[in-house]
């Protein structure tokens, strides 16, 4: 019996959530999981997220080993804020 790939670990996610037009926060929505390369990779996919749409009001949590990080990798137990 042949053996498949290891299986790693995913140590960072990504989610995102928008303001709606009546105030509130919509869900968390998860976009993803990986195992943790380099940050400008992360980077690339924050932007990536919130480019569209672009009038709304955004904020995306940025898990790094179980810590809320901010864009650059810092751990700051916030999400990030994006007007």
């Amino acid at each position: 019996m042949t053996k498949g790939l290891p299986f790693t670990k995913p140590d960072y996610s990504l989610e995102i959530r928008y303001r709606l037009r009546d105030g509130n926060w919509s869900p968390w929505i998860n976009h993803g999981k990986g195992k943790f390369e380099t940050i400008d990779i992360v980077q690339r996919q924050i932007r990536m997220l919130v480019s569209h749409p672009e009038m709304r009001e955004k904020e995306v949590r940025f898990i790094w080993n179980g810590i809320l990080c901010d864009f650059t990798g810092n751990q700051t137990g916030q999400v990030i804020t994006l007007k």
